[in-house]
């Protein structure tokens, strides 16, 4: 027979239990010592606004322009509860420059997603 396994309870019913958000920082071997700042920039940003975010990706990859040259691309995707689901890409010559334009603009659609979703629930 099978047995079935339950998830364990939290220690108190009424408090609320605080979850991590599912979020995968993924960079390429050359960008890998900026993971932690990526990981740590977004969490503190996306950490407000926690109970509406079901999962985060952000992506730190090298491309190549039209010209050859080498750039750095950061990729945010983001799944939240009851809007469409968030995808951008913001492209710098540095990799610091990458990241802070993308928490700049996700810091953007996130305030304009709450707003949206204010007279709604409200």
């Amino acid at each position: 027979m099978f047995s079935r396994r339950l998830k364990p309870r939290p220690q108190s019913r009424g408090a609320e239990t605080r979850e991590k958000i599912p979020m995968e920082v993924l960079c390429s071997p050359e960008n890998a010592a900026l993971e932690q700042e990526a990981q740590g920039r977004f969490a503190r940003l996306i950490e407000r606004v926690r109970n509406r975010i079901i999962w985060a990706r952000i992506k730190l990859v090298d491309v190549r322009d039209e010209s050859g040259a080498l750039l750095k691309r950061c990729v945010v995707q983001m799944r939240l509860r009851h809007s469409p689901q968030v995808v951008f890409a913001v492209t710098a010559a540095s990799a610091r420059e990458a990241i802070e334009g993308a928490v700049q603009r996700l810091q953007r659609v996130l305030e304009r997603r709450m707003q949206q979703a204010a007279p709604a629930m409200g």
